[in-house]
């Protein structure tokens, strides 16, 4: 239990920018999907499911915003 947690901080250390875009399309699409089946699927509002829909659309933004900063960098570090 303990390796596989040492193993996935060694991962997550410096993540590509590929592997975090997948991630963040499925943070939108699974967003888009719970407020759609939040809101207008079901027949009484859920609030939970779009609550967490927002979660997952914030946690894209966030994650969309750490590619554009490693992006950044990137080119920083290419002009000097």
């Amino acid at each position: 239990m303990f390796n596989s947690a040492i193993k996935s901080k060694l991962l997550l250390s410096n993540p590509s920018t590929r592997k975090l875009g997948i991630i963040t399309v499925f943070f939108f699409v699974g967003g888009f999907w719970g407020i759609f089946m939040g809101l207008i699927v079901f027949t009484k509002p859920n609030f939970f499911l779009t609550a967490l829909g927002m979660v997952n659309i914030s946690l894209g933004i966030f994650l969309g915003f750490k590619i554009l900063r490693m992006n950044a960098k990137q080119q920083i570090n290419r002009k000097k």
